[in-house]
């Protein structure tokens, strides 16, 4: 998967959990947390990502991961609040582990190895239309526009929806 399917549901995601009445500049450093969120078991630390994708793709390495920050948020409480307390914590880990499933719904056959190391249990899911990118970094090609763009409009439509939710979904306050 290319970092469009997930940066859109971290957009999404944020779209909804987005606290109101915040100046322009929290809003855009909350779609880039959100976006950041959502693409961290990708990144090309030593040891993770796609290096020891069964490490950053668990479940149980993510949760912990989680829990240790969470439990920072707890200790410092100035700064869960400027970010909008739990409610914006708890969508920020919907943001993070939202990668996950994401990555079981492409085609490459090989499943998410979700439980590791507690099972070699991997969770497939694959959608037909979705195909990994085979080289990383990729080079741009007619297939890799053709992977970005069936992404996009794939998941653009959940940023469309996240915003009919929070627009006609809520009470007003």
């Amino acid at each position: 998967m290319t970092q469009v399917g997930h940066a859109l549901t971290g957009a999404a995601i944020a779209v909804i959990c987005l606290p109101k009445n915040k100046s322009l500049r929290y809003k855009s450093i909350h779609f880039v947390a959100f976006i950041a969120l959502s693409l961290i078991p990708d990144y090309p630390f030593q040891n993770w990502g796609h290096d020891r994708y069964y490490i950053s793709h668990s479940l149980f390495t993510n949760i912990l991961l989680i829990f240790g920050l969470t439990l920072l948020l707890a200790i410092f409480k100035n700064t869960r609040m400027k970010i909008g307390g739990w409610h914006v914590v708890a969508c920020g880990t919907a943001a993070w582990l939202s990668h996950l499933l994401l990555d079981s719904f492409y085609n490459h056959g090989k499943g998410v190895a979700i439980f590791w190391p507690l099972s070699k249990a991997r969770l497939i899911l694959p959608i037909p239309w979705l195909s990994v990118v085979k080289l990383l970094p990729p080079p741009i090609t007619s297939e890799l526009l053709k992977i970005l763009l069936i992404e996009f409009v794939t998941f653009s439509p959940l940023v469309l929806l996240a915003i009919v939710f929070r627009n006609y979904a809520r009470k007003p306050e």
